[in-house]
């Protein structure tokens, strides 16, 4: 049992930095380094439904650095859609 709780964990724990915006940024400076928009990474990631935990580590075996940004505007926080949804924030990721 204590297994299957570890790995739940490590399911909704996420291996890349998180930044929280209201819009869009150029670019994201971590640790010194600048990291610009992957508009191709981001797309595919949402299209193909693919957890960003492993675009994170095939990002680090091909030695490069990643972050993610979530953007969603102050106006739709807090509220929902026609069917009680909260609006959730759309995922970016940002590569060197």
């Amino acid at each position: 049992m204590r297994y299957l709780f570890i790995f739940v964990q490590e399911l909704t724990k996420t291996f890349m930095k998180t930044f929280k915006r209201t819009s869009l940024p150029d670019s994201v400076t971590v640790n010194g380094s600048e990291l610009k928009l992957n508009a191709a990474i981001s797309t595919g990631m949402q299209l193909n439904g693919t957890h960003p935990n492993k675009i994170a580590k095939s990002l680090r075996k091909a030695g490069r650095k990643c972050a993610m940004v979530l953007v969603m505007s102050n106006n739709l926080k807090g509220r929902t859609d026609l069917y009680g949804n909260e609006y959730k924030p759309t995922q970016h990721i940002f590569t060197n």
